[in-house]
């Protein structure tokens, strides 16, 4: 642990230079920092960004109690600080739309970047690519994500609707019958993809299973079941086939 400098202690004249060097570059890593939340904005309002809209800057200056250090551990010459500067906290976002299926609602989210010799990179927004791009490709980035939120809004309220719609059909269609929502989902090794469906569920324990269409009354058949068959021998299963016309 560093020893925190007692009161009236006298430095040499290299620990006062230590002193002054390590407070010095506190001090300009804030500027930095702040400089660099002011590229940002002018590349991007250079190439056709609009704030508030495809971006943000949250900042602001605090004086504060900054701890810091001089010296080494090994030869317990080490000394602790503590001096008010000010201190810079912020930065500038990009605003990224998300459409939140389980409250049906979109957000915005600001998501960080970083800027280098004009280029820009934003590790969410390109599928986590360490990639430099141009500004106004990334501007076309934001915009399609942006619009994709809104498509996936609309669609999640459609298919909703479809689903309502043919849940009472079916119930009105057969009253007797167990008709329910259901999810079906398709999976490989690189996604995963579900969606709402349909189960009419008959007395006899049969049942079908309907995926939905992209309008109302385009529903199909995605499985079914026939409780009968299922428990039918081998030779009554081929006899039955064998029947059919």
């Amino acid at each position: 642990m560093g020893q925190q400098l007692e009161l009236f202690e006298v430095l040499s004249a290299e620990e006062e230079q230590q002193k002054s060097d390590t407070l010095n570059r506190i001090i300009k890593n804030h500027k930095r920092r702040m400089d660099l939340t002011q590229s940002k904005k002018n590349i991007l309002l250079e190439n056709g960004f609009v704030e508030g809209t495809h971006f943000v800057v949250e900042e602001n200056i605090e004086t504060e109690n900054v701890k810091y250090e001089i010296g080494y551990g090994y030869d317990d010459t080490r000394k602790s600080f503590t001096d008010k500067i000010d201190v810079y906290k912020g930065d500038c976002y990009l605003i990224l739309k998300d459409f939140y299926a389980k409250t049906n609602i979109i957000k915005n989210r600001n998501i960080t970047f970083d800027l280098e010799k004009g280029k820009l990179n934003s590790y969410s927004l390109q599928n986590y690519s360490c990639r430099f791009i141009k500004p106004t490709t990334m501007l076309n980035k934001l915009v399609e994500a942006s619009q994709r939120a809104d498509y996936e809004c609309l669609a999640h309220n459609k298919t909703a609707l479809i689903l309502e719609h043919t849940l009472n059909k079916y119930k009105t269609l057969y009253p007797n019958a167990h008709v329910v929502q259901g999810t079906d989902y398709r999976s490989t090794n690189s996604s995963y993809y579900e969606w709402k469906t349909v189960v009419v569920t008959f007395k006899s324990g049969s049942s079908i299973t309907l995926r939905l269409g992209t309008d109302k009354d385009r529903e199909y058949i995605s499985k079914s079941k026939d409780v009968v068959v299922d428990e039918m021998s081998l030779t009554e299963k081929m006899n039955y086939f064998n029947n059919q016309a």
